[in-house]
């Protein structure tokens, strides 16, 4: 063990608060909590704005995703009817039979 001493604490002297300090420190304490509740509630008026504002546009979004899906598919069966159209003209076209090799 240590022979080393611990601190002395010195305390502070303490003043007594009037009844008046007190209450002037109470309503000062008491403003400020308003003021921040007031503050709170239009962060959360906002945020709830937000979440409206973000769920409009994720219902444009996926009507938008809907159409495309769709322009894609209608896309695909368009190609898919040229490429056949294309094989039966080059059929047409080719005077060989399709087993022998080019």
């Amino acid at each position: 063990m240590s022979d080393r001493s611990s601190a002395t604490i010195i305390p502070f002297p303490t003043r007594a608060a009037t009844a008046e300090e007190a209450t002037k420190r109470l309503r000062t304490a008491l403003a400020a909590l308003d003021a921040a509740v007031r503050h709170q509630r239009a962060a959360v008026a906002d945020w709830q704005s937000a979440i409206g504002d973000l769920r409009t546009t994720m219902s444009t979004l996926g009507t938008s995703l809907h159409h495309y899906h769709a322009r894609i598919g209608a896309l695909g069966a368009n190609v898919e009817t040229l490429a056949d159209t294309a094989r039966r003209l080059q059929a047409a076209a080719d005077p060989r039979p399709p087993s022998e090799p080019a």
